[in-house]
């Protein structure tokens, strides 16, 4: 409690090292509200790139029309480092929405990106960097062959094989996105975030028993990611096992007691169990945290 107001005071704070501001800027998109969302247009005008960037990049998940206006003029960024964020971040704007001059813009500073990551092309996060970009533009043989580069420059570089199976499963092809993870889990066995791609992957191939135990083993392996943790009870509690899913939610209530999303878990599962005292109780805490 307290930690957006928290971030935004230390974002505001002219004296406070930019490198600080930056990373609390990363940090605040939970937070953001009425009063705490003034910090963006700070963040886009401050006079430090690395603070400029930071804003740029926790814009990449609000609405289109809103990202437009607020990131579009960061192209014209006298820092090459803002320019390229700024690109990244609109990569995905449908070029038939915009004006002539803006469609320009955006492709001059894709342009720019892709030349930065070419200058890096021997290190396998420029690769990565291309993939994600190019799927981002719906080029998916290019984001292919990008992410392939990346793996083979460096087997063990586990972000391309998750990048790579998140552009077979928005083809469709959860066969490759399950080969493509099966083959990370050779090289990193006890990656987390592997064990979790491939729990969802699975599961969107209807293949229950199989997803649950890999989530199981993401959550196991990661047990600070409160992501791995709820998405883990979802399945257990969505696959006819609602007591177990319970139990895991306390445990990561336990550790993690202001996590918002667990609480509403918490809340809906006791209510469906019939729990009412118990979904109450975590209603409450609910309501303290985030009225």
């Amino acid at each position: 409690p307290g930690a957006g107001s928290g971030l935004a005071a230390l974002i505001r704070n002219p004296e406070a090292p930019s490198i600080a501001r930056a990373t609390a800027l990363t940090h605040i998109g939970p937070y953001l509200d009425a009063k705490t969302v003034d910090v963006l247009s700070l963040g886009l005008t401050d006079a430090n790139a690395s603070v400029r960037t930071a804003t740029v990049s926790i814009l990449e998940g609000i609405p289109l029309e809103h990202r437009v206006r607020l990131v579009f003029p960061m192209l014209n960024d006298p820092v090459r480092t803002v320019r390229i964020e700024a690109a990244r971040v609109l990569a995905d704007v449908p070029p038939g929405d915009l004006p002539q001059q803006q469609q320009t813009m955006l492709q001059n500073g894709i342009q720019e990106y892709i030349e930065v990551q070419l200058s890096n092309a021997e290190r396998p996060e420029a690769q990565s960097n291309l993939g994600g970009l190019y799927i981002a533009l719906g080029e998916f043989e290019k984001a292919r062959l990008a992410l392939g580069t990346a793996i083979e420059l460096n087997p063990d570089f586990v972000p391309a094989y998750v990048n790579l199976a998140d552009l077979y499963r928005g083809l469709n092809d959860e066969v490759n996105a399950e080969k493509t993870l099966r083959r990370a889990l050779k090289v990193s066995p006890d990656s987390p975030v592997i064990h979790h791609v491939l729990g969802l992957s699975l599961y969107r191939q209807q293949r229950s028993k199989e997803a649950v135990e890999e989530l199981r083993l993401a959550a196991q392996l990661g047990p600070g990611n409160t992501r791995y943790v709820y998405v883990y009870a979802v399945a257990l509690n969505s696959t006819g096992d609602p007591q177990q899913a319970v139990m895991i939610l306390q445990g990561a209530n336990a550790a993690h007691p202001y996590n918002v999303e667990i609480l509403q878990a918490l809340v809906s599962f006791h209510r469906d169990l019939g729990n009412q005292a118990a979904a109450r109780k975590y209603a409450e805490k609910l309501q303290a945290i985030s009225p």
